[in-house]
């Protein structure tokens, strides 16, 4: 079968491997979509990974089920479905083990990439989910690439009242006001935070920051309210420089995005799918360019390059018949 290994920083292959045998606590998936995360191209470019190669690859991954082992409860031939989470997946079949996994099935009217971004949604609404969102409250995304996107719509979905969005490219911060922030800021401009109220939650989802004003998350720190929380979710791979005193004075609490407690994980991925299935959440214009799994060195180049209008790149695995 046709997969996607790493094989040293920025080279990636097409290798054909053998198809992966199922278990009997296992499911074999036909990979329809994989959509390339920030991670992946960390990983890629050796930011954040430094080998063994070769190196497999990729997880935010939907397909379709064609086999099913004997141990596995819920699942069945045919079923659409992504899950979170499990590396390696960019390849034409891949075996999951949903008892270690959260699964979500696919409504039939959604997309193998709406359903490639459920993943994505999944794991940032776990981030959210630790900001404890509610009604009075107010919050700031940081970062407008997918992930920053995803989380402006998970918490005003799960009920604070407003969200400001700030990002250095003009289309994304576009982006965030058409998907529901009130407003926006550039953080590349001197004092951006100065004229902005003290938010009760503020959402970390930058990449790599490369504001000209210092540290984006330690001057967000400043407009936590006492007693606020700070989600980090993005993964940078710089080192990021805060004031601790902010932290300590404020009482502010920092929560990364994660955490091991998969039956609510479980609860959120069913969720992801309910609220794209229904349309509360919009993940469909995410994906704004498009490879065969043949061209994901160049997809890869390309989603590296945070160009004006590239968002998120997909890569087409194996097409509907």
């Amino acid at each position: 079968m046709k997969a996607i290994w790493l094989f040293g920083p920025r080279n990636a292959r097409l290798v054909d491997t053998q198809k992966p045998s199922r278990n009997a606590n296992e499911a074999l998936i036909e990979v329809k979509s994989c959509v390339i995360c920030g991670s992946d191209v960390h990983q890629w470019d050796g930011r954040r990974y430094h080998g063994p190669y070769p190196y497999d690859f990729g997880h935010e991954t939907a397909g379709e089920v064609v086999e099913v082992g004997p141990e596995v409860r819920g699942l069945r031939v045919g079923d659409r479905v992504t899950w979170y989470l499990q590396h390696g997946s960019l390849c034409e079949y891949f075996a999951i083990r949903p008892s270690e996994l959260a699964v979500g099935k696919m409504a039939d009217h959604l997309s193998w990439e709406e359903g490639a971004n459920v993943q994505l949604l999944c794991a940032v609404l776990r981030g959210v989910d630790n900001a404890d969102p509610g009604p009075g409250k107010r919050a700031l995304v940081l970062g407008c690439g997918a992930v920053g996107l995803t989380a402006i719509q998970g918490a005003l979905t799960m009920g604070v009242d407003e969200v400001v969005a700030g990002d250095l490219i003009p289309f994304r911060r576009e982006f965030a006001l058409r998907l529901g922030a009130s407003h926006v800021v550039d953080p590349g401009h001197e004092g951006w935070h100065t004229q902005l109220d003290p938010f009760d939650i503020v959402l970390d989802c930058v990449d790599e920051d490369r504001s000209p004003q210092g540290d984006t998350l330690d001057l967000a720190l400043s407009l936590v309210k006492p007693l606020g929380c700070c989600v980090v979710i993005g993964l940078s791979s710089q080192l990021r420089r805060i004031d601790t005193s902010r932290i300590v004075n404020r009482g502010i609490r920092v929560i990364g995005a994660h955490h091991t407690d998969m039956a609510r994980c479980r609860e959120i991925m069913a969720l992801s799918c309910q609220w794209v299935a229904d349309g509360t959440i919009r993940v469909a214009d995410y994906v704004t360019h498009r490879f065969p799994i043949e061209q994901t060195q160049q997809a890869l180049e390309l989603a590296a390059s945070q160009a004006e209008g590239v968002l998120k790149v997909g890569i087409t695995v194996a097409a509907d018949e």
